[in-house]
């Protein structure tokens, strides 16, 4: 499959419209997605200077997505959905890292006292925290049709998703104090 015949579907499921079922059944393409999503990771976190221990992060963080997506879906009885589930979650996941690298660029350095956040910065915060709100409905969005559920318990799934995924990244990945 073409980026280009993929592009409009992806697009779609981040604008709430179509779903999971609207990917095609296709291993290699969430062998593909899954290749693209960790070299950007690593691409992200060197031009951010993050770049210690990147690749278990993103290792971490995609296996942990895949784990549960999986595992939501085998309880739902959905589990011949997971193909075109996790490429959906993943695809939307690259289009969110695309929009967020910029945001983190442009904040630049942390500053030492929460106090010194210049108002550019401030700005440029609330922009990023928009992003991982809509990240996170969008993927509500596809796990609520993946595992035909009102659209709260999907957003549920996802935010929960979320948090373990912050959690035991900085669990695992946080520098020795």
């Amino acid at each position: 499959m073409r980026i280009a015949d993929l592009l409009p579907i992806v697009i779609n499921l981040c604008r709430f419209r179509g779903g999971p079922q609207d990917i095609p059944y296709r291993p290699s393409l969430l062998l593909g997605l899954l290749i693209a999503s960790i070299a950007l990771d690593l691409v992200s976190a060197e031009l951010l200077g993050v770049s210690e221990a990147a690749l278990g992060r993103s290792l971490f963080s995609t296996g942990l997505l895949l784990s549960l997506c999986w595992l939501a879906l085998r309880i739902c009885g959905f589990a011949s959905r997971y193909v075109q589930t996790a490429s959906a979650l993943v695809a939307c996941s690259i289009v969110f890292s695309l929009l967020i690298v910029p945001l983190a660029l442009l904040f630049g350095d942390a500053p030492a006292e929460q106090s010194t956040v210049s108002p550019a910065q401030a700005l440029v915060a609330w922009l990023g925290l928009l992003v991982l709100v809509w990240k996170i409905a969008v993927d509500g969005f596809v796990v609520r049709h993946a595992i035909n559920a009102p659209y709260w318990l999907g957003f549920c799934l996802a935010m929960a998703w979320t948090v373990a995924d912050f959690a035991l990244s900085r669990m695992l990945f946080a520098p020795p104090a």
